[in-house]
């Protein structure tokens, strides 16, 4: 277990490497948004610098996280018992995906609906928000990851130990969604059927 946590160097200063990549590209998208004097242009750039920074806050959020679990991992391999723990049965493993699932993904949906500008405390000065208009390729781009990490969540023999509120504050948290949300995704709402037409833009980091 303790193997499958642990990273090398090389793969941890990538992913320090990473976070200084996403922090620049959220400067330097927040530059050109305020620099713009096209209406349109600023409010490309804008949501540009949105996913820039919310990748930028992932990728502290994945450090934290694996920082947090190969505790969890000393301490869990500790105090584990002789005897291997059985897995849960069938029915509980699909009830507990089906209700992590419906619960990130009215998280993404209430920051897909956010305004740009309210979507994070350090937004620049001058950013053009959507006017209301849903962020569909945020809610998209997020609906892949979580669809990811719930299979991948479904795999641990520990998958339905923890209360849901608890599962789905981790897991809310590595996903970099905000804590006020978290606290009250149960009075969210569902995403409209239109928000699932969207496909996800693997190519944003390259959009200007």
């Amino acid at each position: 277990m303790l193997d499958a946590l642990n990273i090398t160097e090389e793969e941890a200063l990538g992913l320090a490497e990473l976070a200084q990549h996403d922090l620049a590209m959220a400067r330097d998208f927040a530059r050109r948004a305020q620099a713009a004097e096209d209406a349109d242009e600023a409010n490309r750039y804008a949501r540009s610098y949105q996913r820039a920074a919310r990748s930028y806050r992932q990728t502290l959020a994945l450090k934290a996280r694996l920082k947090r679990d190969l505790a969890q991992a000393d301490a869990a391999a500790a105090a584990a018992e002789d005897a291997p723990r059985g897995r849960p049965g069938r029915a509980a493993i699909a009830r507990r995906m089906q209700e992590l699932r419906t619960a990130l993904t009215r998280l993404a949906w209430d920051e897909a609906e956010r305004p740009e500008t309210e979507q994070d405390d350090a937004a620049p000065d001058g950013v053009v928000g959507r006017a209301g208009e849903p962020d569909y390729e945020t809610f998209a781009g997020i609906r892949d990851e979580i669809d990811g990490l719930v299979t991948a969540e479904c795999l641990r023999d520990s998958f339905c130990d923890a209360p849901l509120d608890d599962h789905v504050a981790r897991v809310g948290s590595y996903l970099g969604f905000f804590p006020e949300a978290i606290a009250r995704w149960r009075d969210l709402s569902d995403p409209p059927p239109a928000a699932f037409d969207h496909e996800p833009d693997l190519a944003w980091r390259s959009s200007a």
